[in-house]
Formats: structure tokens, C-alpha cells, sequence
């Protein structure tokens, strides 16, 4: 069947996260029919999240005396004041309020699963690039398994950190190859697709956090987050943030999850 076009209007909507799960999925659905369309709104929400990251640390700094001052004086004499701190406030909550997830510091071999909040963006960035690639029959992947350990060196070098592509035969998947792509800022993610004997096909996708984003030492609790079409787990470990992606049942993606984290200690 045909979908119809989404207008600009409900596509920019679904980048931002603002559309109902039931038109988020037909969106998802239209996109993935459309790479060169998916492509382009996995470029805005790669935009959105640079932007957003721009001063994400101003939501660690104190809130300014002023404003503390202005929300405490008599309304009648200070109402102005009031208005211009609620207003500031609304703005740092709208502009910097898209946050890096709830992070539960734990000590367990493997996450529990909490309750997701506001997505980190390179949730999103992951989640983009699934629906962009996994349909890809010729070109799904960048360089092939074949090239594994060229792969992992390149991959490792541009990202800043030491990359091991986990080995998921034992749950039925066998790697396919990865890619480099672009997050927040310009910064380089990588991105891993795995395949099983039914063509069901998974991406972890990998991202370096940036510093100031003061990511937990401690591994998080894996996270659930779904689109409506594209569905998956997250977490973020130090300073790197992990999200596999799929459009398989959630109790088989937990069972990946568990077997990636397992590997990547």
C-alpha cells in the first residue's frame, strides 16, 4: 500500500517527537519507504540536537540570584519582575530542556530495565539512521564483515575510543558491517547492523558523550524507547551511549541487549 505523503509540517513533528504514536508510525513507515526523504529528517534531528547541545550546561548552573530575588518580591510592586523570570525560565526549559535521559547507576552484570524519559538525542540520531539503512538491500552497510578489522580500526579512530563490535550468532544474528555517521556537533557515531536467517535485521548504533554532558561512571539501566515503527533499548556507560534498534519484539531485544552489554565490559 501507498502511504501519502506527510506535509513539512508533520514531518518536522516527527523529528521533534511531537506526534501521536499512531502518526508517528505512519510517518516512520513513509520514511522508510522513502530513504532519500528519511535521510533528510535524520539531518534536521542531527541539527536539532547540535543546537540543543549548545548551552546544555547552563541546566547544571545555579539558578541566578536575581531571579531567585525577582520570584520572591510582592507581585503588586514587582510584577514585571516576575514575568520576565518566568519567562526565562519557560525559555531555558524549552530550549535546554531536551535532556540525556534518566541515567540509574547500578552495579548489576546487567541493567535493569527502567522507565524511559526525555530521549538523549543520540537515541534519536539512532533510531533516524535505522529507518534510513536497515531497508537498504545493496547498500545497507558502509564496509562489510568481510572487512571486519578494518572496520573497527577505522571506526575506533574516528570516534576516539576503543570499538569492539559484538558477536551475536549465539542469539541468531551474524554481523553485517557498520558505518560512520554524524551526531550532535559534527561528532562521528558508529553504527553496526546485525542480521538473522529471517532477514530481521538490528543496529547498535555508538556515540562518544560529550564531557560536559557529565555522563555517570555507572553502567545506566537500559531504557525503552519506540517510535511507533522503530523500537529499542539505550544506555550509557562512562561516556559512551549505546542504542539497539529494531523492529523485533521487546522481550527478544532485551535478550541482544543483555548479550551486547555482557560482551562490551
Amino acid at each position: 500500500m501507498t502511504l501519502q505523503r506527510p506535509d513539512e509540517a508533520t514531518l518536522h513533528a516527527w523529528a521533534d517527537g511531537e506526534l501521536p504514536p499512531d502518526a508517528a508510525a505512519a510517518v516512520a513507515q513513509w520514511l522508510a519507504e522513502h530513504p532519500d526523504e528519511a535521510a533528510r529528517m535524520a539531518a534536521v534531528q542531527a541539527q536539532t540536537a547540535g543546537l540543543q547541545a549548545l548551552h546544555a550546561q547552563v541546566l547544571d548552573e545555579p539558578v541566578p540570584p536575581q531571579l531567585i530575588l525577582a520570584l520572591h518580591r510582592p507581585p503588586t510592586q514587582w510584577r514585571w519582575q516576575h514575568a520576565l523570570a518566568a519567562g526565562v525560565m519557560l525559555s531555558l526549559g524549552l530550549g535546554l530542556g531536551y535532556g540525556a535521559g534518566q541515567h540509574q547507576a547500578g552495579s548489576q552484570q546487567t541493567p535493569a530495565v527502567g522507565k524511559a524519559g526525555e530521549l538523549p538525542s543520540f537515541v534519536r540520531e539512532a533510531a533516524a539512521a535505522h529507518a534510513v539503512y536497515v531497508p537498504e538491500q545493496r547498500h545497507p552497510v558502509e564496509v562489510a564483515a568481510q572487512q571486519q578489522a578494518h572496520l573497527v580500526q577505522w571506526l575506533s579512530k574516528r570516534l576516539g575510543v576503543a570499538l569492539k563490535p559484538p558477536v551475536l550468532e549465539a542469539q541468531g544474528f551474524h554481523l553485517m558491517g557498520g558505518r560512520l555517521l554524524p551526531g550532535e556537533s559534527g561528532q562521528a557515531r558508529a553504527q553496526f547492523m546485525y542480521e538473522d536467517g529471517n532477514a530481521q535485521r538490528v543496529t547498535l548504533y555508538v556515540s562518544v558523550l560529550d564531557q560536559r554532558t557529565n555522563a555517570p561512571s555507572a553502567p545506566a539501566s537500559f531504557q525503552w524507547s519506540s517510535d511507533g515503527l522503530t523500537q529499542g533499548f539505550y544506555w550509557i556507560e562512562a561516556q559512551q551511549g549505546y542504542a539497539l534498534s529494531s523492529t523485533l519484539p521487546r522481550e527478544r531485544l532485551q535478550v541482544l541487549a543483555n548479550a551486547i552489554y555482557q560482551q562490551l565490559q
